[in-house]
């Protein structure tokens, strides 16, 4: 049995790494007594595979995990026994099966919800940023993986910014932005660009609100 499940990744543990998300997730599910699947070898693993990382400091809506079983159980079950043993801040939001479904390395895309504060800029300079940003063919990062870094042009990568709501001098914004495995960009990255032309600009929530696959436009959902 291959199960898809999406998580929630939640503020308690929003500074958590991926594998710590993992291991957290791993030791749920052994408490939970699920008769997981393991690899074969000298050091065996359960078998999961996950969407790909996100930064630290950022909470999810919408972490994808598949999991195989050795044996069937019913769904409800799964959802009930494993929601008593995930600790505070990770949550199990819906399972399904996963055969039949695209792989999750397939993933392209991920909206966000991203709180910022103006300071002393005006709503104008902030929507004015935006355009330039989203007319921009070439807006260049650099990125850091794995130790090394590498300039980018995370331009094409950037679907869409809206401003969502307002209150005072702190805004809402959505957006959506390329994810998965070949590449990726990160809200951060977004605000980095935003900086450029707003540099009272202050970050005070991320949320990844939904991963999904753009394909001929089409968006398909993981589960």
């Amino acid at each position: 049995m291959k199960l898809r499940m999406r998580i929630r990744k939640g503020r308690e543990v929003k500074f958590i790494s991926q594998l710590d998300m993992m291991r957290a997730l791993e030791r749920a599910m052994r408490r939970a007594r699920l008769p997981l699947k393991f690899t074969e070898g000298f050091n065996p693993r359960p078998k999961m595979s996950f969407t790909p990382a996100i930064p630290v400091g950022i909470t999810s809506d919408a972490e994808y995990v598949d999991v195989e079983l050795t044996k069937e159980l019913a769904l409800e079950e799964i959802y009930d026994s494993l929601n008593s043993t995930l600790p505070p801040g990770i949550a199990l939001l819906k399972v399904g099966d996963a055969e039949g479904k695209l792989p999750l390395s397939s993933v392209n895309r991920a909206l966000y919800t991203v709180v910022v504060d103006l300071g002393c800029a005006s709503r104008e300079a902030l929507e004015e940023a935006i355009g330039k940003i989203l007319s921009s063919s070439e807006i260049k990062m650099v990125k850091k993986s794995k130790g090394k870094e590498k300039e980018v042009n995370i331009a094409s990568g950037i679907y869409g910014i809206k401003i969502n709501t307002a209150e005072n001098d702190r805004f809402t914004l959505k957006m959506e932005l390329a994810a998965g495995q070949d590449a990726s960009v990160t809200p951060f990255m977004v605000i980095d660009a935003l900086r450029e032309y707003v540099p009272s600009l202050n970050v005070r929530g991320v949320n990844k609100d939904e991963l999904f696959v753009f394909d001929k436009g089409r968006k398909i959902l993981p589960l």
